[in-house]
């Protein structure tokens, strides 16, 4: 069967061998390239293809793509390219750091497919692929496990055929709508076009189980949906619901859509039926008038509730269309957005998926010139702009390289700090010890001046015999007994601070232009009352000689360096009152 040339039409090209044919090989080569995927690495270099119409998905901040059409004048030129794309890391589109798995070029070879879906396991583990334009094959679904890095194909739908030689050859399931039911792990398969016409098959995978052991809980016909061709399917944890909608119900003879489905219906199917097993589909009509138009192979993702929904193709014309949408669930009301930077030509045949920090990542598409110039583009839903970056926060372009450094840095400046700080630390200790230092000097010299001080005061003021002071305060005159031991006014004495005093100079025990008084004659002797002094103004010393003789000096009694001498036994002292000074 010879198909027209149109992209989206389904034609075998002449020398191709019957499907049948190669049931047997594709089957002895899965099974041996399934065993060799573990033993080899899972990524290696290589060449992007740029694609339309691939699966894809997310999971754990990593895009997934599998498969797509790589010439869009050739509707059988399907892919088994097997890309991955951390989406933690910052990266410009224009060139886009992928990862090749070689998996996907090898082993799977025999899968090239297009118009396919892609959908994570109810792990976020596997990466699904379901749905094939590609009739060669036994499995409505294969599964890629991310730990083992190997495929498994999913179980045989039930009912499909009795005869174990010939089920599945034939079965296709080309562009069929696919959601993953969080609440109860299950992913949904609706619609598409199988081997003869669009259908309304809904089936029912159960992610929940080991990627070997996944089955189909429910392979049947929803009555309640029309036939739909690419429709979309998105699930809305806040309804326990997924939605369906949009799709197309007439295909031309070369399988391209003349008829897409209007916008002011939507269908929902609530969780607890598709867990049991009993779909139950529930008809909606939208209020309002304002509708998007009809079209096919347009992307969508869910964000807040809503449900955004970017370019597509018109029916018969295939024109990819310009435009966004918005369908707020919460009053069933759509809103036609703008966005800054859309592609000039529009876009169709592309996929979209949330990622990080309020960013949709659309992978793959093209327009009426062919693919987009870059396979992924990113759109910031903050200001709804189309980007060429894809921004992570705190990694600028190009940090991938220099990762290591950047960190190098990092520490090396967090250690610079630890040391000045310990540093500063130091110095301040040094700085507190040295300012207590001065403290402490500072008591010590002001405690010494003070004693200093008070000893002059005291001698200024005449303080120097404390101890007679205290038992004589008469005007007299008194003379020992025995002027033994006398006191030498050379020889230094303390006073009552212990301060040492230093002993009297020469001049200061004589009068100043006086004349020294004569002594006494002996022990007893005194001033003769005709001396003509009434008063005592003055005190005497007797010492005694080496030969024997007595000798007397008269000291002034205000003088400054007056010292305070003890009273001892045979020391003659002549005293007045003392007088302080003001």
């Amino acid at each position: 069967m010879v198909r027209s040339n149109h992209p989206f039409s389904q034609q075998v090209p002449a020398g191709t061998t019957t499907p049948a044919a190669h049931h047997g090989h594709i089957s002895r080569t899965i099974a041996l390239t399934i065993a060799l995927a573990a033993l080899v690495n899972p990524t290696s270099a290589g060449t992007y293809q740029p694609v339309s119409y691939s699966a894809t998905a997310v999971l754990e901040n990593r895009l997934f793509v599998y498969g797509g059409l790589t010439n869009l004048s050739v509707p059988t030129s399907y892919t088994s390219q097997f890309l991955t794309l951390r989406l933690d890391d910052q990266f410009d589109t224009d060139k886009i750091p992928w990862e090749f798995h070689i998996e996907g070029s090898s082993s799977y070879s025999s899968m090239a497919t297009a118009m396919a879906s892609g959908s994570p396991s109810n792990d976020y583990n596997r990466f699904i692929v379901t749905g094939n334009r590609n009739n060669i094959g036994r499995s409505p679904a294969t599964v890629y496990d991310t730990d083992s890095h190997t495929w498994n194909p999913a179980a045989d739908l039930p009912g499909v055929a009795e005869n174990a030689t010939t089920r599945m050859q034939d079965y296709r399931r080309d562009s069929p709508g696919v959601a993953l039911d969080r609440k109860n792990g299950m992913l949904i398969e609706f619609g598409g076009r199988n081997a003869t016409a669009i259908t309304n098959e809904i089936s029912i995978l159960d992610t929940t189980k080991p990627s070997d052991q996944m089955t189909w809980s429910y392979s049947g016909y929803l009555n309640a949906v029309p036939a739909l061709y690419a429709p979309i399917l998105a699930h809305l944890p806040w309804q326990n619901a997924t939605l369906i909608m949009g799709g197309c119900d007439q295909m031309g003879a070369d399988e391209t859509p003349t008829h897409c489905a209007s916008f002011d219906t939507v269908y929902t199917l609530l969780s607890d039926s598709i867990r049991s097993a009993t779909p139950q589909a529930t008809r909606i009509s939208l209020p309002g008038t304002v509708f998007p138009p009809p079209r096919a192979f347009t992307c969508i993702f869910v964000r807040n509730n809503n449900i955004y929904m970017i370019g597509g193709g018109e029916p018969l014309t295939m024109k990819p269309l310009t435009d966004a949408w918005i369908l707020y669930t919460k009053n069933w009301t759509w809103i036609q957005t703008t966005m800054s930077n859309f592609p000039a030509k529009g876009i169709m045949g592309h996929s979209c998926h949330m990622a990080n920090f309020d960013q949709v990542i659309v992978v793959g598409g093209h327009d009426t010139d062919g693919f987009l110039h870059r396979p992924i583009s990113v759109i910031k839903l903050r200001d709804m702009t189309w980007s060429g970056n894809y921004f992570v926060p705190g990694v600028s372009v190009g940090a991938k390289v220099g990762l290591g450094l950047s960190v190098a840095v990092v520490l090396g400046a967090i250690a610079a700090g630890l040391l000045l700080r310990r540093k500063r630390a130091k110095a301040a200790a040094a700085n507190a010890l040295k300012r207590q230092a001065s403290v402490d000097r500072l008591e010590n010299n002001t405690g010494r001046r003070r004693r200093v001080k008070r000893s002059q005061s005291r001698r200024r003021a005449g303080d120097v015999l404390p101890q007679y002071n205290d038992h004589h305060h008469q005007h007299h005159q008194h003379y020992s007994s025995e002027p033994s031991s006398p006191i030498s006014l050379h020889q230094p004495h303390n006073n009552n601070d212990g301060i040492p005093l230093e002993p009297l100079a020469d001049h200061e025990r004589t009068l100043r232009g006086g004349t020294e008084w004569p002594s006494p004659s002996g022990p007893g002797d005194h001033a003769s009352p005709s001396s003509g002094v009434d008063k005592i103004t003055s005190h005497s010393h007797s010492t005694r000689s080496t030969n024997g003789s007595t000798s007397s000096t008269i000291v002034e009694p205000t003088s400054p360096r007056f010292e305070s001498r003890q009273h001892q036994p045979g020391v003659v002292v002549d005293t007045v009152p003392p007088t302080r000074s003001s």
